[in-house]
């Protein structure tokens, strides 16, 4: 809980170093959860602005056929990480509450639309390089010699869509009075987790007031009547986001896969792959208790399926690029063996040993799991009880018509905490 003390411990690191766009991830994180909006703003704009300066710099290898240059370096930890899709939409994500914090919705809604470009982007880019790289080698033989990382994924179709940011995308075009903006975006939402009530709900209650008259028979078929809250005129929406706990690190694995060297001639090689291990936590909903009513969160997003799935969908490319790092390790040795005798060959086997090391980075001060939870309540003040991991958290709010308040909590271990906006 004290994000100030563990911003500190991320090392400020130059433009040049291969980690700083993760470090200023890892800062601009722990910089809003320490509430610091214009120090966390600060982080993220500079990911942003590496992000996309390495974006460029990959278009410009691949037109010129240099897709696979870096693979001859030691191991992947030399070359400047690369943020995955999931990771790139969080940082927009929270750049958009930064923004709501600070007191502008119009800069949150430009951030929120990159969020959501990224996710379009990735889902146009996935299918393809998907296909490239499982035709360079053996798929079939990799599954054999790689644990499944299932029980984390679950019936996640890709590790790029996250329903979090459709939904709260969903709330900012809401609270700009763009409804038809905010439709689009809670059905992309439902589309991915369509078990979500509140999403449910919130699609059958603007199919209604927009009169999407096709969608709401579709809808109403699906999931039952939308039920109209009692005297809206006079009401207030509250939506509650719960981010909870953190996500795995990746661990290392070795495994021995068949590789075909020059001569045509297949070998067993030894790789060095990143891995999760185990399963995902099991997270109790959030209790919200307004008068003598109850509510419970449900979820929305797991974040550590979405990293899963996103290192399984990559696995293909890491082992191709392994490969053929792994062979020209292999003719650097046969060279050393001939002029160096067994001196040689001993040193070029220390230092394959030494640089064999799994590409482990990932944005690790991101929440595992985010759950939602959304009510009408009559405009004024309510006594608001969160049950959150069996911590009370009492909240005194204001409830203004026809306007939605946010509430953010944030449950890390031991840690409960809350920020709340009037949007």
């Amino acid at each position: 809980g004290d994000f100030k003390q563990a911003e500190t411990l991320v090392d400020a690191l130059s433009p040049a170093n291969n980690n700083y766009s993760l470090s200023l991830l890892e800062k601009g994180r722990l910089h809003f959860l320490a509430n610091d909006w214009q120090a966390s703003q600060k982080a993220f704009n500079l990911a942003s602005i590496k992000i996309a300066e390495d974006n460029a710099k990959a278009k410009i290898r691949l037109s010129r056929g240099l897709a696979n240059a870096t693979a001859m370096v030691s191991n992947d930890n030399v070359i400047a990480y690369d943020v995955p899709a999931y990771e790139q939409s969080m940082l927009h994500t929270y750049q958009a509450l930064n923004y709501v914090y600070l007191g502008s919705l119009e800069k949150a809604l430009v951030e929120i639309r990159r969020a959501n470009l990224v996710q379009e982007q990735a889902l146009e880019e996935n299918a393809k390089q998907l296909q490239d790289a499982e035709n360079d080698f053996n798929q079939k033989a990799l599954k054999q010699a790689y644990p499944s990382m299932d029980a984390m994924i679950g019936k996640l179709k890709n590790g790029f869509q996250n329903a979090y940011t459709f939904y709260l995308s969903g709330i900012l075009y809401e609270a700009a009075g763009q409804p038809n903006d905010a439709y689009i975006d809670y059905k992309r939402a439902l589309q991915i987790y369509p078990d979500n009530q509140f999403l449910q709900q919130d699609v059958l209650r603007l199919a209604t007031s927009l009169d999407m008259l096709d969608d709401l028979a579709r809808f109403t078929g699906k999931y039952g009547p939308y039920t109209k809250p009692d005297n809206t005129a006079q009401s207030g929406e509250v939506v509650i986001l719960l981010e909870q706990g953190i996500v795995n690190y990746k661990d290392e694995l070795r495994v021995d896969l068949p590789i075909f060297t020059r001569r045509a001639d297949m070998r067993f090689f030894s790789f060095s792959l990143p891995i999760y291990q185990g399963g995902l936590t099991n997270h109790k909903p959030l209790t919200a208790k307004v008068a003598d009513n109850s509510y419970q969160s449900q979820e929305i997003v797991r974040l550590q399926s979405l990293a899963t799935k996103q290192l399984q969908e990559q696995l293909p490319a890491l082992v191709t690029r392994q490969a053929l790092r792994v062979v020209a390790k292999e003719q650097l040795r046969s060279s050393m063996s001939k002029e160096g005798g067994d001196v040689g060959n001993i040193l070029a086997g220390l230092y394959n040993l030494a640089s064999e090391h799994a590409d482990t980075r990932s944005w690790l001060s991101l929440p595992d799991g985010v759950q939602i939870l959304r009510l009408s309540l009559p405009a004024g003040q309510h006594a608001l009880t969160l049950n959150v991991g069996n911590k009370l958290l009492e909240l005194d709010l204001e409830v203004r018509a026809k306007r939605i308040t946010m509430i953010n909590v944030t449950s890390i271990g031991s840690y409960q905490a809350y920020k709340t906006s009037n949007l």
